[in-house]
């Protein structure tokens, strides 16, 4: 289903290629007809207008949102495992899936990146890719409340995947996510101590993550690829 790819690269660093190619993805999209017709509706125009803004904003707007802080964070095991040790072994079983499906990921990528997560997905067969995906709905609905709260137009894209699969969504979970970003302090000041203050992989378990205090691992049952181009056949 290459509509998760679509996703993804949506979700993925805004660049000149992803708005020059919008209408090529926007007829895919269409094409596959997935979501349900008012929500495809609403990711198309998020489409029109990623593709008309000025890139040097989007690409300012698309960092506040999704790198300074751990809140709307894209990385998956960040909000399961925190900065510690588990992290990083998840990752290396991860890397394996990937190469069991003869997927190579670039040393400077993360497995656990949500772009690449769903670039997987499309790869799989329909049953597959809905499974998968429903192990890691939570921390999409989370993040997807959470910009919509802040009236961001990226929670278009997180409900579109949500409506993916037909795995149930942990109310309590998201209501929990959503009471711990009101509390959390973004400043500048407050990140830069935060990044100073936690060593990568210390060790101290799921103690480390303060994103999802109620997320529990997940496993994948086969294996993730990278949107390092806009082709979607």
């Amino acid at each position: 289903m290459r509509t998760f790819k679509i996703l993804g690269l949506l979700l993925s660093y805004p660049n000149e290629e992803i708005q020059i190619n919008m209408g090529e993805l926007k007829s895919v999209l269409r094409q596959e007809n997935i979501l349900p017709a008012k929500l495809e509706k609403a990711v198309v125009k998020f489409m029109d207008q990623l593709a008309a803004r000025n890139l040097l904003k989007a690409q300012e707007d698309y960092v506040s949102l999704f790198d300074r802080g751990r809140g709307h964070s894209l990385y998956l095991f960040e909000h399961i495992h925190g900065e510690s040790r588990d992290r990083g072994q998840a990752m290396v079983d991860l890397i394996e899936h990937y190469k069991e499906k003869g997927l190579i990921i670039s040393s400077k990528e993360l497995p656990d990146f949500l772009p690449l997560f769903l670039e997987y997905l499309s790869l799989c067969q329909p049953a597959e890719a809905q499974e998968l995906l429903g192990e890691v709905v939570h921390i999409i609905a989370a993040i997807g409340a959470k910009l919509k709260k802040k009236d961001s137009a990226y929670s278009t894209v997180f409900l579109a995947l949500e409506k993916m699969t037909d795995a149930k969504i942990d109310a309590e979970f998201v209501r929990q996510a959503l009471i711990e970003d009101d509390a959390r302090d973004d400043s500048l000041e407050a990140l830069d101590k935060e990044w100073e203050d936690t060593p990568a992989f210390d060790g101290i378990g799921d103690d480390a993550c303060n994103t999802c205090p109620s997320a529990t691992s997940f496993d994948f049952g086969a294996a993730p690829s990278a949107p390092d181009q806009i082709k979607v056949n």
